[in-house]
C-alpha cells in the first residue's frame, strides 16, 4: 500500500490509510493505525500521549470510533528523515448519545464456569466430621507420626494404635483411642498406607467485564466474603452450597478501559464458613 506523503510543511503528521479494528466479547476495542511524521517532528508535537483521542489525530475517523484514546505508539526510523509511528487506541463502542454527545459504553459481561481437584486434608472431608471427637483425635496422632498402627503382638490377625517405647518397642493403647468405626477404620487403611490427603471437586465461577471505572469500593470489601449473588446470576448451586469471592483481577488498557474478572469459588454453606466468611 503506498504511503500518504506529506503536502506542504505545516503538516505535522499524515495519518495512513487502513488501520485496523478488534472487538473483544466484552465490548472493548483495540485498534491500530500508522502515522507518517518528520523524526525532526517527533519530540515537538504533543498529541502522541496517551489518552488523546483518536479524532484529534485522524479526524476522518469513522463516528464510532471516536471517543477510542490513544494507548501506545511506537517508532520506526524509514532511515529517510521521516518515521512510522505504530499507534494503538482503545475505549469502547459507544450507543445512544449522552449528556456528552459520545454516548454510553456498550459492554456485555460474559463468564466461565470451571471445575478442578485440589488436594485437601482428610480432616476436610464429608466423612470426617460424623466421626467421634476421640476417633478425631486418634486418627490426627496417627497423621503427625506421634502414633502408629502395628499388628498386635497379642491378638493373631489383629492390627491396633500403639505408642513408641523407644528400641523398637511399642505399647497398644487403651480400647478408647483405638478406632472402631466403619468409617473411621477406612480412614484407619488410609493413613496407615500413606495417604493423607484426598482430592476435593471444586468449582469456579468467574464473570468478566470491561468498563471505564474500575472495581467498586463494594467489590474490593467483598474479597474473603461470602457472596449471596454474584453478578450474571451463575447456576444455582443448590441447598449446602453458596459462592464466595475467591479471586478478583483488573488490569487497565490505556487510560479509561479497565478489564476485570471476578472469580468465586463454591465452598458449603455451613456453620463454619458462614462464622468465617459471612461478616
Amino acid at each position: 500500500m503506498a504511503l500518504k506523503q506529506f503536502l506542504s510543511s505545516s503538516i505535522k503528521w499524515v495519518p495512513q490509510p487502513g488501520f485496523s479494528v478488534v472487538y473483544t466479547e466484552n465490548g472493548g476495542i483495540e485498534a491500530a493505525q500508522d502515522i507518517l511524521i518528520r523524526n525532526a517532528d517527533i519530540s515537538t508535537v504533543t498529541v502522541f500521549n496517551r489518552g488523546t483521542r483518536w479524532e484529534i489525530i485522524f479526524p476522518e475517523v469513522p463516528t464510532i470510533y471516536r471517543g477510542l484514546t490513544m494507548k501506545t505508539f511506537d517508532p520506526t526510523d524509514r532511515g529517510d528523515g521521516f518515521s512510522i509511528l505504530k499507534c494503538t487506541f482503545t475505549g469502547y463502542q459507544f450507543v445512544a448519545p449522552g449528556s456528552s454527545g459520545v454516548g454510553d459504553e456498550a459492554v456485555q459481561a460474559t463468564s466461565t464456569l470451571t471445575g478442578q481437584l485440589t488436594a485437601e486434608p482428610l480432616s476436610s472431608h464429608p466423612k470426617w466430621q460424623p466421626l467421634s471427637d476421640q476417633e478425631k483425635v486418634s486418627l490426627s496422632n496417627l497423621m503427625s507420626g506421634e502414633w502408629v498402627y502395628i499388628q498386635d503382638p497379642f491378638t493373631a490377625n489383629t492390627f491396633a494404635l500403639a505408642v513408641s517405647k523407644g528400641n523398637g518397642e511399642y505399647q497398644i493403647l487403651e480400647d478408647v483411642d483405638q478406632v472402631t468405626s466403619v468409617d473411621g477404620l477406612m480412614f484407619l487403611k488410609i493413613i496407615s498406607e500413606g495417604d493423607q490427603t484426598w482430592d476435593r471437586g471444586g468449582w469456579t465461577y468467574s464473570y468478566h467485564t470491561e468498563s471505564e471505572t474500575g472495581f467498586t469500593s463494594a467489590q474490593l470489601n467483598s474479597l474473603g466474603k461470602i457472596v449471596a449473588n454474584p453478578p450474571g446470576n451463575p447456576q444455582d448451586p443448590g441447598a449446602g452450597w453458596t459462592w464466595m469471592l475467591a479471586s478478583p483481577s483488573q488490569s487497565q488498557s490505556g487510560l479509561d478501559r479497565f478489564i476485570k474478572t471476578l472469580d468465586f469459588r463454591l465452598i458449603q454453606d455451613n456453620d463454619k464458613n458462614q462464622f468465617l466468611y459471612d461478616y
